[in-house]
């Protein structure tokens, strides 16, 4: 289940460009929320589960991913992984 979580965050941090509109999101720039992605990941990798708490707030709904998509052009895209994502989200639980 990691390395599919994992996949999901990778193919979100393909959509987050330089020129993404974040305006209604909480991060100032692109390269802001990539780090942030990249940090999810790395603790994925390490086998940290407890991440898994942290990437579900932006999988909310009006929170950062969907906001982003929504911004950006790729909401139906979004709704698939995020869709994606709370399946795998609740074998954590």
């Amino acid at each position: 289940m990691t390395k599919l979580a994992i996949d999901i965050l990778l193919k979100i941090r393909k959509k987050i460009t330089d020129d993404s509109d974040l305006n209604w999101t909480s991060f100032e720039t692109a390269d802001e929320l990539r780090k942030e992605i990249d940090e999810f990941i790395s603790r994925l990798e390490q086998e940290d589960e407890n991440v898994m708490d942290d990437i579900h707030v932006h999988f909310l709904p009006t929170s950062t991913f969907q906001e982003h998509s929504m911004q950006n052009g790729w909401t139906e895209e979004y709704m698939k992984l995020a869709s994606q994502f709370d399946k795998i989200y609740e074998t954590y639980k």
